[in-house]
């Protein structure tokens, strides 16, 4: 197989690794490799010697791997008519195990050349959805990106053929609100600091870079995400009694049992990894139906209130001083929600002495939320109390 020298390519592009080895007998014919962010590419040998082999690559994507594996496309017209219309042919070295040349070749010029065999077939028993959160590739993209990686996947038989919206809202959504709760920051600084790549269908995976303080050694964002896979990992009261003295609120603790009811609900796993950049540390957690049903236990003995005090920016868009409970209803100007709830009696006669321009005025609010987590005898409860606000001057 001659390759016509203006396909070379100065550098091997893919930084590959072998997930799963289809065909292997004394050499790997047929090989699954996956690049730093999760691509799938099929690799064949074409020839080799005691020196040198040469491997054709084809990127795949999962409908396409499930319809090889099933045999429903050849593996030789998988290759001849690839999804991004291209092949790369690479040469290594078996001595020093690097790239010796590297080419590029359009579908239209490799598929008459190309050597699988029109029967070339294997029989694969293969998982094609399953997690693997393989942490070498979590690592290697979190050194390349020099951020930290959290990597999480969802894994449900409600997800098999497409992602429901209690994945995005009930796991992915109360994900992130944990890292922004514990890391103390608002929507306003988020996309500064938190980004999303390598979204996986199927089920649902998602990586979340995070890159907080930009600080050289990332000692706050290292302490929280380690604390979040702790809190996904504690299966003993001692475990939550830790997680809780280090938090300075316990919102995050609203949304960690939403997650767990979630994955109850719809028996699922969640698998999670954590990847810091500078200590190559890697940390996972397995979160399954049976592991979600403890902690709620456990949630559902100890902790019966969560309270928390934040500040929101907004205005009064209601304001009710006459009921028997003094009520307000307040739009956060960062979160763009509306936030409904009551006054605390300190503050009464301040709210009727002042003169508070309704929708139009920018206040700070200082809210005190308490929530009861839902248990097997009643379900959640959340009440808000003003208890200071402020005017906000341009």
């Amino acid at each position: 197989m001659r390759i016509d020298e203006k396909y070379r390519l100065q550098d091997m592009p893919l930084n590959l690794t072998v997930i799963e080895a289809f065909d292997f007998i004394e050499e790997p014919i047929f090989l699954l490799e996956k690049d730093i962010i999760g691509n799938s590419y099929l690799s064949y040998l074409v020839e080799s010697s005691n020196d040198v082999e040469k491997r054709i690559y084809v990127q795949v994507s999962n409908e396409r791997l499930s319809s090889i594996l099933n045999k429903e496309l050849s593996i030789r017209n998988a290759f001849s008519n690839p999804e991004n219309k291209f092949i790369y042919v690479a040469e290594f070295s078996l001595i020093e195990g690097d790239p010796i040349s590297t080419y590029l070749v359009p579908a239209n010029i490799f598929s008459p050349i190309n050597p699988i065999d029109e029967k070339y077939s294997v029989d694969v028993q293969y998982i094609l959805n399953k997690p693997a959160l393989n942490e070498f590739e979590i690592l290697s993209y979190s050194e390349r990106k020099q951020k930290l990686i959290f990597d999480f996947y969802l894994q449900s038989q409600n997800l098999v053929n497409n992602i429901k919206p209690f994945a995005i809202y009930k796991v992915l959504t109360p994900i992130v609100e944990i890292i922004k709760s514990l890391l103390s920051f608002d929507n306003r600084n988020a996309d500064k600091i938190l980004a999303f790549s390598n979204l996986r269908q199927g089920s649902l995976g998602v990586t979340i870079e995070i890159n907080y303080s930009n600080d050289l050694f990332l000692e706050k964002e290292s302490a929280v995400m380690e604390t979040i896979i702790q809190l996904l990992n504690a299966q003993e009261k001692t475990d939550f009694d830790a997680i809780v003295a280090k938090a300075t609120n316990e919102r995050y603790i609203k949304e960690y049992t939403t997650i767990i009811k979630t994955i109850i609900d719809n028996n699922a796993n969640l698998h999670t990894a954590y990847a810091n950049p500078i200590t190559k540390k890697i940390l996972t957690s397995v979160l399954d139906k049976e592991k979600a049903i403890k902690a709620k236990s456990i949630l559902d003995e100890t902790l019966s209130v969560i309270e928390d005090i934040e500040n929101i920016v907004g205005t009064f868009l209601e304001i009710d001083i006459d009921a028997r409970e003094p009520s307000f209803k307040i739009h956060s100007n960062e979160e763009n929600i509306t936030i409904k709830g009551k006054f605390e009696t300190s503050i009464l006669e301040k709210v009727k002495n002042d003169f508070v321009n309704i929708g139009k005025e920018t206040y700070k609010f200082t809210i005190k939320t308490i929530y009861t987590p839902e248990t097997t005898l009643k379900s959640e409860e959340i009440k808000r109390f003003m208890i200071e606000y402020e005017k906000q001057v341009n």
